[in-house]
Parts: C-alpha cells; sequence; structure tokens
C-alpha cells in the first residue's frame, strides 16, 4: 500500500505515513480499540486513502 500511494512508514510513538521527501501525510493510532487516522489536509488523496486502508487489512 505505502509503493501504491508513493510513500513510507516511520515508526515512532506512532506510525507515520511518509513521503520519500519526508513530508508526512498522515499519523495512525491503532494500539486502541479503535483506531484513528490523522491526516494532512493539503494530501490530495486523502479519501482513496482512508478507503485503501480497511482493504489492506482484510484477512
Amino acid at each position: 500500500m505505502a509503493e501504491r500511494f508513493s510513500m513510507y512508514v516511520e515508526y515512532g510513538a506512532y506510525p507515520h505515513r511518509k513521503r520519500p521527501d519526508d513530508t508526512e501525510l498522515a499519523a495512525v493510532q491503532e494500539w486502541t480499540n479503535a483506531t484513528l487516522v490523522f491526516l494532512r489536509s493539503s494530501y490530495g488523496r486523502k479519501e482513496k486513502l482512508l478507503t485503501a486502508m480497511p482493504e489492506a487489512l482484510k484477512p
């Protein structure tokens, strides 16, 4: 999925999705019973990324 959206994942307090130039696009809090996704408002493919995340996590 990272390759599809031209990004990589950097792990810290929570995973960050970043572009190759280190611009942060999204952060995901995934350690509770609810997953929160924080997206940079300037990212033009927000909706496509949000739709792709659950699809990528399906067993």
